[in-house]
């Protein structure tokens, strides 16, 4: 079997990952990471190995995993921002 690669632009609703490359359910993971796939009710985040088979969603049917930034988003000082709710409301 052999990897195959789409590219694909996610515009808005991806949730605020960067990710660009997507693997479908069944093939070869090639390099070492965290991926995420999703559906309209959730999202689902997994690390793969080099060499582990790209596994079907939650609930059974065949996906694309998107690979995941390593970085985090920062600011020009080098910190981060949290994400910030008012207690009560989550």
């Amino acid at each position: 079997m052999t990897q195959q690669a789409q590219e694909t632009s996610l515009a808005g609703g991806n949730g605020g990952f960067n990710t660009t490359t997507g693997f479908a359910t069944g093939t070869i993971c090639q390099s070492s990471g965290t991926f995420r796939a999703s559906n309209k009710y959730m999202d689902a985040v997994l690390i793969f190995a080099a060499g582990e088979v790209f596994l079907p969603f939650v609930d059974g049917r065949k996906t694309t995993w998107y690979a995941l930034s390593p970085t985090l988003s920062t600011n020009k000082d080098g910190s981060f921002t949290s994400v910030k709710v008012v207690a009560g409301t989550v």
